[in-house]
């Protein structure tokens, strides 16, 4: 079977296995379909994430091949938006921690943090020298973003050289209702919401 798009694709994969396949096994077919794309992880948690909220709800067979491009399009200009807005977040972070808590501080080699369970986007201390572990989404944080602090809080607090207690803040732009919720009985959590803002200066 031939595909126009990658969303061709995706969505004949998400209908005939009853949901969305694992990241390996689409990408095997992505790579055999369309062996020049930059397919990688982050398409994948796009495709995924605008499946799960109903925004990837199209009738093929209603759109030309030209709207389809388009439609391609926008999702790799989304998708570059997002990666770049995060890799920004994440660099003024690094060097302004105290913008998220005062008294935190840069763990050495803190940035993207390695560890068996992943990496950490940031390892701080705070005041009392305790370890902090932060993780960094540019768009609205959902039950996995939460999901991944608590896995990394976890795995710092079950190593032997971690002294104190181990607490995590979750950064993002905002939060599913259900990740404040949870995070009421998680005292050791703490959510955190960043704003844009942007300034304009005339040139001419």
């Amino acid at each position: 079977m031939s595909y126009r798009t990658i969303k061709d694709l995706v969505i004949d994969a998400y209908v005939s296995e009853g949901g969305m396949p694992e990241y390996e096994s689409l990408t095997e077919k992505i790579r055999e379909h369309f062996p020049t794309s930059k397919w990688q992880r982050t398409h994948y948690s796009w495709y995924k994430s605008q499946i799960n909220t109903g925004r990837i709800e199209i009738d093929q067979s209603s759109l030309e091949v030209g709207e389809l491009d388009d439609v391609e399009n926008e999702i790799v200009d989304s998708i570059e938006f997002g990666v770049s807005l995060e890799r920004d977040l994440h660099n003024y972070l690094a060097h302004n921690l105290n913008r998220i808590e005062p008294g935190l501080e840069l763990a050495p080699s803190g940035v993207e943090y390695s560890i068996g369970a992943g990496r950490i986007d940031l390892l701080a201390t705070d005041r009392d020298g305790n370890p902090v572990v932060i993780e960094l989404k540019a768009g609205k944080a959902g039950d996995a973003a939460l999901g991944q602090l608590l896995g990394y809080m976890g795995f710092m607090a079950s190593q032997p050289q971690i002294d104190g207690s181990v607490r995590g803040i979750l950064v993002a732009l905002d939060f599913e209702p259900r990740v404040a919720f949870a995070v009421k009985d998680l005292p050791k959590v703490k959510l955190c919401k960043y704003q844009l803002s942007f300034s304009f200066e005339n040139v001419t």
